[in-house]
């Protein structure tokens, strides 16, 4: 009895690890709204995951990056080592020049590629 104690006891602890060796320690948001950074940033401070955190911009409303009121998320996010970054299909469709950004800011090609990519490499992905 005391053996099956022992391996039920294994098993339990063997099941606890794989589950916490299976929870998401990279994550990557998709949002239209700048005004969205606010929340996001809460959220990855909340988390406080010792892997991954990126946003990544797109739409119409990515103009509203070089306002002066985001600078104060662009530097909160890099305390928080969360990786901002803009999809430049935006940026092209907007006219936007990707050297105007600050330089905190990634650019990637395409934003959904971009979550594609960064799902299949085993992160989680939230489009808001």
């Amino acid at each position: 009895m005391k053996r099956i104690i022992q391996i039920f006891i294994l098993v339990l602890s063997l099941g606890a690890m794989a589950q916490k060796a299976s929870e998401p320690k990279d994550f990557m948001v998709l949002t239209t709204k700048v005004e969205q950074l606010k929340p996001i940033l809460l959220a990855a401070d909340e988390l406080a995951t010792d892997g991954n955190f990126e946003i990544v911009l797109y739409g119409k409303n990515v103009a509203d990056i070089l306002k002066p009121e985001t600078e104060k998320f662009i530097g909160w996010a890099g305390k928080s080592n969360v990786k901002v970054n803009v999809c430049k299909m935006s940026l092209d469709r907007l006219q936007i020049n990707p050297n105007t950004l600050p330089k905190e800011i990634n650019v990637v090609d395409n934003a959904f590629l971009y979550a594609f990519q960064l799902q299949k490499a085993g992160y989680k992905i939230l489009n808001l």
